[in-house]
């Protein structure tokens, strides 16, 4: 190896040093960038709405809902109101709509707990638990509006971080009436997530999807009396 040669080598181990030190350098100034970017600049704004168990205990008059809300997006998104609903009419001759179901269980359980109005930050996940009182033979009722069987569902009012204010309505369960007007039982009839930031009114039956790993726990006990 001549004299020339180890200068020549070592200048080229050095230029080759370099040209990874501004890749890196660029790299990292470009994620920094990017992250500036997904922060300030660019907005996405979500909220995913789960209901993942409906639970009635009918001769108790005891019905909890647990709904889920998911925030994807890179925004705080806020739940003003969260209540289950029943699909009924408020007077003979009206058309039915979903009408909020307010008695408490007890005066030791809140309505909905936590507390709504409540902000799901950016990248979170809150979990909301509905209970509420429903006589069995108010829900019984209801047959007279649909032959197919009286159903329950969740009033969902959202608003994004630009104050636009968003109101859901769907099913979540439909309670199964025998031929002698009592409740037997209940099955699902919402088997998807909704989006949080839309208005979306859907009536009874609910979503004709299959069920699948969106597909909510819904039990009610045989009605006797």
């Amino acid at each position: 190896m001549t004299t020339d040669e180890t200068p020549r080598k070592g200048f080229s181990r050095w230029r080759t040093w370099l040209d990874v030190g501004q890749s890196a350098t660029i790299v990292a100034l470009a994620l920094s960038l990017f992250s500036f970017y997904r922060s300030y600049v660019y907005v996405n704004q979500q909220l995913q709405v789960t209901v993942t168990e409906v639970s009635y205990g009918t001769n108790r008059g005891e019905l909890y809902i647990t709904v889920a809300f998911s925030n994807d997006g890179n925004r705080d998104a806020a739940v003003l109101r969260a209540e289950p609903a029943l699909w009924a009419n408020d007077a003979p001759g009206k058309q039915a709509r979903w009408v909020p179901v307010v008695a408490q269980v007890s005066p030791d359980i809140p309505l909905v707990a936590p507390k709504t109005p409540l902000v799901v930050k950016s990248g979170g996940v809150e979990v909301v638990t509905l209970s509420a009182r429903l006589d069995a033979s108010d829900a019984e009722k209801r047959l007279q509006l649909l032959q197919s069987g009286a159903f329950l569902g969740i009033r969902v009012a959202t608003m994004n971080s630009d104050g636009n204010l968003y109101l859901l309505e769907h099913p979540v369960a439909r309670l199964q009436i025998d031929r002698q007007g009592r409740i037997i039982g209940a099955e699902p009839s919402i088997h998807r997530t909704l989006p949080g930031f839309v208005d979306l009114h859907t009536n009874p039956p609910g979503d004709t999807l299959t069920p699948n790993k969106q597909t909510p726990f819904v039990w009610a006990e045989e009605h006797y009396r």
